[in-house]
């Protein structure tokens, strides 16, 4: 689980800007936090803020850092990241820091670099919620300090030694990340690799464009069949079944440039691939050979109608229920212990199915899963939905510099109308017109 995420100089963020999910003292909808023995951590949060005010870009914060945890600084972009609104950012440092836990364990891991130089200037991995904080290794610039853990067995230490060396030469690669490709099978360091595997897998982040990429297979998967069913019924968007379109291959993929479908084709025909799925204007496709070595096209269709029942395609739905094709697998995963990021949640969808879809998260009561969203449906800021300390809100200062603040340091009774006085500019993070 997500414990806190710091950033400081990305972006629209210039300061340093905590987003910290540790409980507060509310005693409000406790099925909302997961309780530890010394620290309660919370399920979920909601940001909000003007447009422009630093959703996104908190949002992009968190998978920007992720992405130089799995790709390295040469495999990212880091042109003009920083916060450019202060001639001094560009030579300062850019620091990303998370707080986890796994198995019921804690953890802080973070790293800083001056992004247009494409080098780690500080990395480090500490086991904290003990007495005091226990280093797993530390690294400023090149010279990497190693930890107890690392060194108190000596052929694990004579390893280290050597990987602490060669990362001498690797300025650009985080050593969390260049010992875990390595997969090495010792016991002691396990928690290195079960780290790292947790910001590969576990850490999932969803833009507004972000689609399932499965959708043609719904009708074939059994499981995610009944999934789909189950929850386009919940929300009301009048689908009763799901089930496959077959086409011919020729008539489906009309749209598409001669060159690719014979890339295609070909591979197929040859068995190099066993199907291909393409994204086109009107949907996805998966493309396979049939029992005939003909090629054929899948198709999800969609049934509508009680007494007359019509198959419909995605392409002809409303945009809401497109949005929730890419939403409900998610709901597979809220008893799987992720931590999810969704970026613009209430896209397309109606307030009442954002409401219920949060309705249904907090159904979950023995998952470590966390739902965090960026919106503007004020309809979620109600604390019958929510606690104090899971509404958030971002603005920017006159320098243009994003800050982030929580509802819960405000003087705010449990009976108050909350969506309203937010509306009214009582806790700020709200559009400000100017009048000519």
């Amino acid at each position: 689980m997500l414990k806190r995420f710091t950033v400081e100089n990305f972006s629209s963020f210039q300061k340093e800007n905590i987003l910290d999910l540790t409980a507060g003292k509310t005693k409000a909808h406790s099925e909302h936090i997961v309780e530890f023995e010394k620290v309660n951590i919370l399920k979920s949060a909601a940001i909000y803020g003007a447009n422009a005010s630093g959703k996104s870009n908190l949002v992009k914060s968190i998978d920007y850092a992720k992405k130089i945890i799995l790709k390295d600084l040469n495999n990212v972009d880091t042109y003009k990241k920083y916060f450019r609104l202060d001639k001094d950012s560009l030579n300062q440092s850019t620091v990303f820091e998370f707080e986890f836990e796994l198995n019921s364990r804690f953890f802080s891991y973070g790293f800083s670099s001056i992004l247009n130089t494409q080098n780690i200037s500080e990395e480090w991995l500490y086991e904290i919620g003990k007495s005091l904080p226990e280093m797993i290794f530390e690294r400023k610039s090149n010279d990497i300090s190693l930890g107890e853990l690392l060194i108190k067995n000596h052929d694990i230490k004579n390893r280290f030694e050597i990987y602490r060396d060669d990362m001498k030469n690797q300025s650009h690669q985080l050593f969390l990340s260049e010992i875990a490709s390595k997969n090495l099978e010792i016991e002691e360091i396990q928690i290195i690799n079960t780290i790292y595997n947790w910001f590969a897998e576990k850490l999932l982040i969803l833009y507004p464009n972000t689609k399932f990429g499965k959708k043609s297979f719904i009708s074939t998967d059994k499981e995610l069949s009944q999934i789909f069913k189950k929850y386009l019924n919940e929300f009301d968007t009048g689908i009763i079944d799901i089930e496959s379109i077959e086409e011919d291959f020729e008539i489906s993929l009309k749209e598409f440039p001669e060159e690719i479908k014979k890339e295609i084709a070909k591979a197929i025909l040859k068995e190099e691939i066993q199907f291909s799925i393409i994204q086109g204007i009107n949907g996805v496709f998966t493309i396979f050979k049939d029992t005939h070595d003909e090629l054929k096209v899948q198709k999800l269709g969609l049934i509508h109608g009680k007494d007359i029942k019509e198959i419909f395609e995605l392409k002809d739905e409303s945009d809401g229920t497109k949005r929730l094709f890419d939403l409900i697998p998610l709901i597979g995963k809220f008893s799987q212990d992720y931590t999810i990021i969704i970026d613009e949640f209430e896209r397309s969808l109606h307030p009442k199915l954002t409401k219920k879809f949060f309705e249904l998260f907090y159904k979950f009561k023995n998952s470590k899963t966390q739902l965090i969203v960026t919106t503007h449906e004020s309809n979620l800021i109600d604390l019958d939905l929510m606690r104090k300390d899971e509404i958030w809100f971002l603005e920017k200062d006159k320098n243009g510099s994003s800050k982030i603040f929580s509802l819960n340091q405000f003087q705010v009774r449990t009976d108050n109308e909350i969506e309203k006085a937010y509306l009214f500019g009582r806790y700020g993070a709200i559009p400000i017109f100017k009048t000519s």
